[in-house]
């Protein structure tokens, strides 16, 4: 895809996640945690 603006591709970018990503999938790379999971105790680390 060609975006015209920063915006554009943001907005894709966000659809895509929110829309198509299993997003409760369990990753084996994130020790079979969600990406959720990961970035709540990523959140929590920092």
């Amino acid at each position: 895809n060609t975006y015209h603006t920063f915006e554009e591709a943001n907005i894709a970018i966000f659809q895509y996640i929110e829309g198509w990503y299993n997003r409760k999938r369990l990753h084996s790379s994130i020790n079979y945690m969600t990406p959720d999971q990961c970035e709540l105790l990523a959140r929590s680390a920092a």
